[in-house]
């Protein structure tokens, strides 16, 4: 279940921070707290996922698991593309 405006959960709304050079913030989109994330390389959060009664702390956690797995495909993406040019 999403966290709504009616939730005491909206007061977790946080500064931004950093994880991996990524910047991670929150944002009310009609009445429900968003978890939004962002590539190094981008000027605006591209990626979201709704805080649920789990709460904040629980979605960040999933936010840093995407961005690590994104991490690792970029990686080995770069990887496959210098074996290519050699």
């Amino acid at each position: 279940m999403p966290v709504t405006a009616n939730t005491p959960e909206t007061s977790l709304q946080m500064k931004p921070l950093r994880y991996r050079g990524w910047l991670i913030s929150t944002k009310v989109v009609d009445g429900q707290l968003w978890l939004r994330w962002q590539h190094p390389r981008e000027s605006f959060p591209r990626y979201s996922y709704p805080v649920t009664e789990r709460g904040l702390a629980d979605t960040i956690r999933f936010a840093r698991y995407l961005i690590d797995l994104v991490i690792k495909m970029e990686e080995e993406s770069l990887m496959d593309s210098a074996g290519k040019a050699s």
